[in-house]
């Protein structure tokens, strides 16, 4: 059976929501819970998500070996399998241990699902509506994060710390649904260069690869410590009440629903590069609100840096998309986002040192800010090769006589 393109694009975006929403930041959200009812230590709570973030960068590896043999469909196929068996092993587990290995299950599963769905999602659709599809795909995860936060929310009211076994059983269930349904319905057309050798060193097509991959390294260690430390800074050195300052956080969240949403499509329509260079400019804006601690800035602040965190990697994926085959996308993409989860590791240390020894969180927030606006500066190298690219097509077509 083929699906029609406006639901398999619907359908990568659910797998992302398991990919990235149930297997990766549902932790974060159920982690006091999980504390209080089963670890009784966040040092150990933070080594056993380290365990999440390094599957996650070995699977990016792997994927980005496989996919010069492996079509994305069946990568993201694989990853729904690890993922839901990880999901369901979180809900049985019983000690550190058991939590590290459901966790290493899903961050594996994660980069099977996520590194190759953008590039499936724009292969199915016309070139101008390249940024809107994968801004879609995207979408699921920040969709994935407001359905785990209400379940959270909800299942808690009812069933105190113990729930979030509940909530992680409920994740483990959608994410079979969705298993089951990519495997029935996930084939898209052949493409055709399906059949074609990947080369390996495939990421160096792209126009700016340089500038591309080192803004995403500069879009990990800001996002790292902006969603790190967000709401101790808002309590610590702005005054904030607990409930405020998460109130604050959720908004990030609501903006993640709709980035990739807002900035695919008009990248479509201004150009990849410029959409990089202002969209971590915005990243950079918003960071630099934190610091001073007054409302509604650290409203804007949260809603515009979600916005960015999903907008500007789906206008990344569209770029690479533009140039690269599906099949070559997930290996280039690999490549990108093991940059960017390198600098993801660095942040949280780096900003806690930075926040210990100046005594606040101006510091760490004022490093993430610059960081952002080097991405901007980076992306300069987008802008000038798309910009070079689309002044040699219209030379060789004057050349050839062609309008």
């Amino acid at each position: 059976m083929q699906v029609r393109p406006r639901a398999l694009v619907l359908l990568v975006a659910l797998a992302s929501a398991v990919a990235q929403a149930f297997g990766r930041f549902s932790y974060a959200l159920l982690l006091p819970a999980i504390d209080r009812d089963l670890l009784g230590s966040y040092a150990v709570a933070g080594l056993v998500a380290t365990a999440n973030v390094t599957a996650y960068l070995g699977g990016t590896v792997a994927v980005s070996a496989l996919s010069r043999r492996a079509r994305p469909a069946t990568l993201i196929q694989a990853g729904l399998a690890c993922s839901a068996l990880g999901l369901g092993l979180l809900t049985r587990a019983g000690s550190a241990g058991g939590l590290a290995v459901g966790l290493t299950l899903t961050g594996v599963g994660g980069a099977f699902i996520w590194v190759p769905a953008p590039g499936l999602a724009g292969s199915v659709v016309r070139p101008s509506r390249r940024g809107a599809a994968i801004g879609v795909a995207g979408s699921g995860i920040g969709g994935g994060i407001v359905l785990a936060s209400a379940l959270t929310w909800t299942l808690r009211s009812w069933g105190g710390d113990a729930s979030w076994r509940t909530v992680y059983l409920v994740e483990t269930a959608i994410a079979v649904v969705t298993l089951v349904l990519c495997l029935v319905l996930l084939r898209p057309a052949r493409h055709r260069d399906d059949d074609a050798p990947v080369r390996a060193a495939a990421l160096r097509r792209v126009p700016g690869w340089i500038g591309l991959t080192g803004g995403y390294a500069a879009y990990g260690l800001a996002y790292s410590v902006y969603t790190s430390y967000l709401v101790t800074a808002l309590e610590d050195d702005a005054g904030f009440s607990a409930g405020h300052a998460s109130a604050v956080y959720t908004l990030v969240g609501v903006g993640l629903v709709a980035g990739g949403i807002v900035l695919g499509p008009l990248s479509d329509r201004w150009g990849r590069g410029p959409t990089l260079v202002a969209g971590y400019l915005a990243m950079a804006g918003a960071i630099l609100l934190v610091p001073l601690g007054v409302e509604p800035l650290a409203t804007v602040s949260a809603l515009g840096f979600g916005l960015m965190m999903s907008g500007l990697p789906a206008v990344i994926a569209a770029h690479l998309s533009d140039t690269l085959t599906p099949r070559e996308f997930a290996g280039a993409f690999g490549r990108c986002t093991l940059a960017f989860g390198l600098a993801q590791l660095c942040g949280p240390p780096l900003g806690g040192w930075l926040a210990e020894t100046s005594g606040g969180f101006l510091v760490p927030f004022l490093l993430a800010g610059l960081v952002a606006a080097l991405g901007a500066v980076l992306s300069v190298d987008v802008l000038r090769a798309t910009a070079a690219g689309v002044q040699d097509r219209g030379t060789h077509r004057r050349r050839r006589g062609t309008p």
